[in-house]
């Protein structure tokens, strides 16, 4: 019985020490591209000091184990992974391939090719050596070799001060091509999208000097650089014998694109009207982020300062929501865009960083999904930031259109007639059109505001505001000139046509009756009408004459009409040749 328990142990370590050796990859029937990390045994060396011959020592003792989730994402670590997987060639001929990593930063990435026991070739790459001494020259890690017949056994260490990431692919130099190719265009596609986005609101910050627009352009420039360097882009194009920049730009980056995402979100949400009580901490808030990011370069931790960067991101889509929500509550409109924005964008990069850490299987897709996310969040607050240009220029239109009218008669005022006039003034004479002027003036009404108050004397000007323009052509173009007086432009209209209109309005002004609460109003007007002669040179000169017109009207008892003749101007004008009708 002894011995029976004995051999029955013996048979289950043996078969626990075979069941640890995944099963050869038969080079003849894998595909172009074969993501292998489920054919990975692995060990974890919490020492990281353990060197290859006792790795292989533990291997061969059955300490590894078979990755059989296909687990690429071992987190924030300082340990070292050791891996290994069995290649088998059953042809006769030499196969070249590439184990191509699907990452741009790890420190050390170790290869140890094996046949029979026995290290026939090995090579050394990771961040840890300057781009330029990389013998294959790819954005990502990546390790050529070319598999004789019969089985090698490829021996790995990887470690890393960022976070250990290690989705292996065995693959050709070709596909890596064809694949180069479709990143190209991909993030030629989000780059593209970045600068113009961060030129359009860099633009609009310079004419509209709201910071929300200076504080995104930050925020999409300090992503783009963030993306630069931990896709390795900055490493292959910017920086490739800097191991410096390499190890603490992503980092640098990473804290900008926080700290600028937190300095939007307080101007974006107007946290200052909507949240006065949180914009008041925004001082603290910014100088504790520059605290810890001073401290964490002091300390010198590269993995501490990232993992505290990702717990941050993270942290930032559960704040920046809440604060939506509080604004939306307190009635800031716009905040519709930013809530889906933020949860798609910062959900992404959550979603990122949770494969990061390890919590979520490793996927291309799902690894990516920062930059689709920032993508969609790009296109969302473009339309936010669209729809907050719309409602300021709807504004400034507002504005422009009310600094031009008369609140009371809702009539162009002084200023708004002579720049409407002023075009019709210089196209008449360029044509030598006939234009006439009609200056009028309500009768004794210091008189309605003196004995029936001013709100009577409102409804005066309201009332004959609107008779005036009852009789008027959409040509013309009529104004409320000041106090009591009201001024009519007339193109193409001759003398006696201005004259005949002046007192048809004349006649329907004393006509009317201005219902107010003391009773009934009757009015008159004066008016003086004037037309252009070749003498005038200015607008102002046509006006002038207008009203030596309209004085003679008020010396001639009122409610009349008086005319300057034609060939009239200001400078020589006889004030008892004009004749009322």
């Amino acid at each position: 019985m002894r011995v029976f328990t004995i051999r029955f142990l013996l048979l289950f370590l043996c078969l626990y020490s075979l069941g640890a050796i995944s099963k050869p990859i038969e080079l003849t029937n894998v595909p172009s591209e074969l993501f292998i990390n489920k054919h990975l045994t692995i060990l974890q060396d919490r020492s990281a000091d353990l060197s290859f011959q006792n790795a292989f020592k533990q291997y061969k003792q059955g300490k590894f184990t078979l990755n059989a989730d296909e687990r690429a994402s071992f987190g924030f670590i300082h340990d070292a992974l050791w891996a290994s997987v069995l290649i088998n060639n059953s042809s006769d001929k030499e196969i070249k391939k590439v184990l191509y990593l699907d990452t741009a930063w790890l420190d050390h990435a170790d290869f140890y090719f094996m046949r029979q026991g026995k290290v026939e070739d090995k090579a050394f790459i990771g961040d840890t050596l300057p781009f330029n001494a990389r013998e294959n020259k790819t954005r990502m890690l990546s390790q050529q070799y070319t598999f004789k017949p019969g089985t090698t056994q490829v021996f790995m260490r990887f470690e890393s001060q960022d976070p250990l990431l290690i989705p292996l692919y065995l693959t050709t130099h070709d596909v890596i091509q064809d694949n180069l190719i479709i990143s190209s265009y991909f993030y030629g596609f989000i780059y593209g999208a970045f600068f113009i986005l961060f030129v359009y609101n860099i633009t609009l910050f310079i004419s509209l000097k709201d910071s929300s627009y200076v504080f995104y352009s930050l925020y999409l420039l300090s992503f783009f650089c963030l993306n630069i360097a931990y896709t390795g882009h900055g490493f292959k194009f910017i920086w490739p014998n800097s191991l410096l920049l390499q190890q603490w730009l992503m980092i640098l980056f990473l804290y900008c694109y926080i700290a600028f995402s937190i300095a939007f979100c307080f101007e974006f949400l107007k946290l200052k009207v909507f949240a006065p009580k949180i914009y008041q901490i925004r001082k603290w808030v910014y100088t504790g982020l520059i605290l810890l990011i001073t401290s964490l370069f002091l300390n010198a931790d590269q993995l501490l300062a990232v993992n505290i960067g990702v717990a941050l991101t993270s942290l930032l889509v559960v704040i920046f929501l809440s604060l939506g929500f509080l604004v939306l509550k307190n009635g800031h409109d716009t905040v519709k865009f930013f809530i889906p924005a933020v949860f798609l964008g910062a959900g992404g990069a959550a979603t990122s960083a949770a494969t990061t850490w390890g919590f979520i299987p490793y996927s291309t897709l799902i690894f990516h999904s920062i930059e689709i996310g920032m993508l969609i969040e790009m296109s969302i607050l473009a339309l936010a930031l669209a729809f907050n240009l719309k409602k300021v220029d709807k504004a400034r239109i507002t504005a422009e259109v009310s600094a031009q009218l008369d609140h009371l008669t809702e009539l162009y005022n002084r200023r708004a007639f002579t720049v409407a006039v002023s075009p019709l003034w210089n196209l008449g004479i360029r044509d030598q059109q006939a234009f006439s002027i009609i200056l009028l003036d309500i009768d004794w009404f210091k008189t309605i505001n003196d004995d029936y108050g001013h709100a009577a004397g409102d409804d005066v000007l309201k009332s004959i505001a609107q008779t005036l323009q009852q009789h008027i052509r959409k040509s013309d173009i009529l104004a409320r000139w000041g106090g009591e007086e009201f001024i009519i432009f007339l193109p193409n209209t001759t003398q006696s046509d201005a004259i005949n209109l002046a007192d048809l309005i004349r006649k329907n002004i004393q006509k009317m009756t201005v219902l107010h609460d003391t009773g009934p109003l009757s009015v008159t007007a004066s008016f003086g009408v004037a037309v252009y002669n070749e003498q005038m040179t200015e607008l102002e000169d046509l006006i002038k004459l207008a009203d030596v017109a309209l004085y003679k009207a008020k010396n001639s008892g009122r409610n009349v009409v008086c005319h300057m003749p034609q060939n009239q101007t200001i400078k020589n004008q006889e004030v008892n040749k004009m004749t009322p009708i």
